[in-house]
This record gives C-alpha cells, sequence and structure tokens, in this order.
C-alpha cells in the first residue's frame, strides 16, 4: 500500500504553494492528491484541540466524502488513517509520481521525520516569501473570514505573544520565521532531495523557474498550463460585519439561508472595492519582527537574501 508522496510541497502557508500545485495538476507525470492538504504526517498537530474559530473555518471532511467510490478533489483535512491516505492517491497511473501539498509540514516538530520514514528517497520542495509579505498575506486571509480584528501591526503584536501552536492562533510571525524549520528539515533531509526557492525570484519568470524545478525532480519540462489559477486576496469592505457574518452562529446562519441567485450580489456589496495595501511605515514596523531570522536562514541556505529586504 502506497501511504507516501514521491514530492512533497511543505510550505510556507501564503508562499505560492497551492499555485505550484495547480501546475503539478496539469503534469502528465505527476499525480496530486485528491486532498490538496491532507497533513497526514504532521502527527504533532491535533485538530481536535483546535480553537473553535478554527474548526469552524477548517472543518473535518464529512464521513460521506470517504464513502465515495473514487474521491473527489477536496482543499483540506488532517488525514490520520493510512488506508484513507493512500486512497487520495489511487488514480496515480504507473509511472506517476505522487504529489501533494501540506503546508503545515514546515511548522511540523514531527514531520520532517514521519515522512523520512515513510520515503526517505522523497523530493521536498519549500517556497519562501518575503517574511512580512507572506504575513500580510496571511493577515489578509485572517481578516476576511473574521478571525482577527485591529491592523496589521496590531495583530502582529498581539500575535508575536502567543505559544507556536497550530490551530490555537494565527501564527503570523511565526509561520514568517523560517530559520527553525530549515533547522529541523535540512537536519535529516539530504541537499540533493531538499529544493529551496525564493517566491519572489520563482514567480518572477515562471517558465524558467518551472522548467529548471521539473529538472531538479526528474520529470519531464513540459510547459505551464495555459490557465493556470490566480489566488488574489479579496477584502472585507466591513470588517466587523465580516467577522459576525463568518464567526457567530447567527450570521453563518443567515449566511446559509441566502439564496444562490443573491450570493453574487451580496458578495459583491461585501468586498473592498480597493485592495488593502501595507503602507512604508507598517512594512518596516513589521520588519522588524523578521531581520534576525533573515540572517540565520541567510546562514543555512548559504546565501544573501537582500532582496527581502
Amino acid at each position: 500500500m502506497n501511504v507516501h508522496p514521491d514530492i512533497a510541497l511543505i510550505g510556507v502557508a501564503k508562499g505560492g504553494t497551492t499555485a505550484l500545485a495547480t501546475w503539478f495538476e496539469a503534469h502528465a507525470q505527476v499525480a496530486v492528491s485528491r486532498i490538496k492538504e491532507p497533513n497526514f504526517f504532521s502527527t504533532d498537530i491535533q485538530p481536535e484541540f483546535f480553537s473553535s474559530a478554527y474548526r469552524h473555518m477548517s472543518p473535518v471532511l464529512p464521513e460521506s466524502y470517504w464513502a465515495q467510490d473514487t474521491l473527489g478533489p477536496a482543499h483540506q483535512d488532517f488525514v490520520r488513517d493510512a488506508s484513507r491516505y493512500a486512497r487520495l492517491f489511487a488514480h496515480a497511473q504507473q509511472g506517476q509520481k505522487s504529489l501533494e501539498a501540506s503546508t503545515s509540514y514546515f511548522f511540523s516538530s514531527q514531520a520532517p521525520e514521519r515522512l523520512f520514514e515513510a520515503n526517505p528517497k522523497a523530493d521536498i520542495v519549500l517556497l519562501l516569501r518575503h517574511p512580512v509579505e507572506r504575513a500580510f498575506s496571511h493577515y489578509r486571509m485572517a481578516r476576511k473570514y473574521g478571525m482577527v480584528q485591529g491592523s496589521f501591526l496590531e495583530a502582529l503584536s498581539e500575535d508575536v505573544n502567543q505559544p507556536a501552536v497550530w490551530g490555537k492562533s494565527e501564527n503570523f510571525v511565526h509561520l514568517s520565521r523560517y530559520a527553525e524549520g530549515l533547522e529541523r528539515w535540512m537536519k535529516i533531509w539530504p541537499s540533493a532531495q531538499f529544493h529551496v526557492r525564493i517566491y519572489e525570484e520563482f514567480f518572477q519568470n515562471e517558465s524558467e523557474s518551472w522548467a529548471e524545478l521539473c529538472q531538479a525532480l526528474k520529470l519531464t519540462q513540459e510547459p505551464l498550463p495555459e490557465r493556470t489559477k490566480v489566488f488574489e486576496g479579496q477584502d472585507p469592505a466591513f470588517p466587523g460585519l465580516q467577522r459576525w457574518i463568518m464567526q457567530s452562529p447567527l450570521g453563518h446562519a443567515l449566511k446559509s439561508m441566502l439564496p444562490e441567485w443573491a450570493r453574487g450580489g451580496a458578495k459583491k456589496a461585501l468586498t473592498a472595492k480597493e485592495p488593502l495595501r501595507l503602507s512604508d511605515h507598517e512594512r518596516k514596523a513589521a520588519w522588524n519582527y523578521f531581520e534576525a531570522d533573515r540572517i540565520k536562514c541567510e546562514s543555512l541556505l548559504g546565501r544573501p537574501l537582500s532582496l527581502w529586504t
């Protein structure tokens, strides 16, 4: 029974992993997990202890999903049963490499070792994004789902003092401090199988980056799909109302009762016309949380990261 991936995209969260996974979906030599983020090897992350808000936004897939003869696509779950995990790759054809993309793996203290035990020959792909930009993208998503109140800088200030526990808080700061995760993975995984790419460089020239990564993974250098998915954040026009709709039982019930024909108009009315942007002051102030970590990352990766400053 195949209970391991040949390729694992391990993060970081809000660092382009989902976009990259869609490219692999179109590659003839790759079979992508039916659940993009099954989180199978993050055995230290326990969904039963998530906060109620986090459980609300990341519900467990129902048993009806697993009752299907052929599993359909899904975004996320915390799969713990090995036979169910194997089913995520049941569609793989002979000669295809299996791939999954769980961003919790870079955060998890146990995932590097668990995945190595399952398949020491696997290739690991990690995209690292500018720490402030990653945290801000994460903040925008959390604000959209009513998970945070206040400004970006207020969110960072509150978050940095919270323990680094997946599912308890947003971990805006912890998830943008990469050195500890790099040390965990680099301690176990051979450098030839640990493929780190910098988000800003990777997406600057997508075709070249894609061809180079395919070559590194010993895949044929197929062109990018003609239509790649764009994952653009949307900001609420009324954050307080958005929080009530997304997080309160009454708001959630009213949302579910809205007829299908009215949902598009309601979504448009509740979405800000202009995206939320970082000011120079916010960017500079936020960078103070990450400068020391950048220096550690430069030492671990053996390369400058001046493009982040």
